[in-house]
């Protein structure tokens, strides 16, 4: 399934471990199953195979949070700490 898809992350070109290499759905909607069932054909594989992106597992992350920037993070800290000082009083 890695080779049929490219062999490498396709947002970020990692490909020095297989075991960081994971298959994202471009459209969760249109999933039929989880690709690691074994009990399919290679052709139905093929099938859900097409409707996903190989990628590593940093890039995959970032795909289902985009929102968690470093920008962001700093926001949330700040707010913590605006509500902290908020208790105290």
């Amino acid at each position: 399934m890695i080779e049929y898809k490219g062999n490498k992350c396709e947002k970020c070109g990692y490909n020095k471990n297989i075991a960081a290499l994971e298959f994202h759905h471009l459209d969760p909607s249109t999933k039929k199953f989880t690709l690691s069932d074994t009990h399919h054909t290679w052709e139905e594989t093929k099938e859900e195979l097409d409707k996903c992106i190989l990628v590593c597992a940093n890039c995959h992350r970032e795909l289902h949070n985009p929102q968690s920037t470093p920008e962001k993070l700093k926001e949330l800290i700040e707010l913590h700490n605006y509500n902290v000082e908020i208790k105290k009083k």
